[in-house]
């Protein structure tokens, strides 16, 4: 599998919510694309009336993420070798490594939600659309993002990869050191890490969509959903439209 599709589906897997790809990529909502896999393709964005119309709000409490998938960090007081000669006095190498060619690391400690308000609104948007012959059906929308205050996100390109930082010998290991470290000083070496996101911020890295679709049967709760999201990792939320058309946000 592609990494983007590795990366993608790690985190849907995990999160439940869409990765963004490249993960430092602009999001916002109203934005809407297709489904590619476990990634989301951006097309165009609603007009900015009817996202004024559609109304925000800040979601659930802020979330807190520090994934490590194939992956393991820890602190070595005692480098060395050649990163030793790079690690000054009082200081520490943070070492990364990943046990696979799919490893994953994703650290963002503070992460705050806004979504759309009026989720019947944005149906009625785009059943409007529809019937206008404006709106392509395969098309999703962006109804929800999560935004990073800062955010270290790193793939590896291959089995044993490495990646090592130079930080305070007695920093505390948790996602706040992971989030903030800073890749012009305080990287030491890396092998391996084939996407390096250090530090960086603000970051939309997750994100919701919700797509209007033809109900079967007359049943809205039967939606067509493998075109759309095959490995989906939870049921999604289906909203009656008419009576022939629901809003499903997965």
């Amino acid at each position: 599998m592609p990494t983007d599709q590795q990366y993608g589906a790690s985190i849907r897997a995990e999160t439940s919510l869409f990765a963004n790809w490249p993960p430092n990529t602009p999001r916002e909502i109203g934005d809407f694309g297709r489904v590619n896999g476990s990634l989301f393709d951006f097309y165009g964005r609603l007009t900015p009336e009817e996202i004024e119309a559609l109304g925000s709000r800040e979601g659930p409490s802020p979330a807190s993420y520090d994934i490590m998938i194939k992956s393991t960090r820890s602190l070595n007081a005692h480098a060395s070798g050649e990163a030793n000669a790079k690690v000054a006095d009082g200081k520490a190498l943070l070492e990364i490594k990943f046990t696979s060619d799919q490893g994953v690391v994703f650290t963002a400690p503070s992460v705050s939600i806004t979504e759309i308000t009026d989720l019947l609104a944005l149906g009625r948007f785009l059943n409007k659309r529809r019937l206008e012959g404006n709106w392509d059906t395969d098309h999703a929308v962006v109804v929800q993002v999560s935004k990073a205050d800062s955010a270290t996100i790193l793939l590896s390109k291959e089995d044993g990869a490495e990646i090592n930082f130079e930080v305070s010998a007695n920093a505390p290991v948790n996602a706040q050191l992971v989030a903030k470290l800073d890749a012009g000083t305080s990287m030491v070496d890396s092998h391996g890490v084939g996407i390096k996101i250090i530090g960086e911020g603000p970051l939309t890295p997750l994100f919701k969509l919700a797509y209007l679709k033809k109900k079967i049967f007359g049943d809205p709760k039967i939606v067509y959903r493998e075109a759309i999201a095959p490995d989906a990792p939870q049921a999604p939320d289906i909203h009656d439209i008419d009576d022939d058309y629901v809003l499903t946000v997965f």
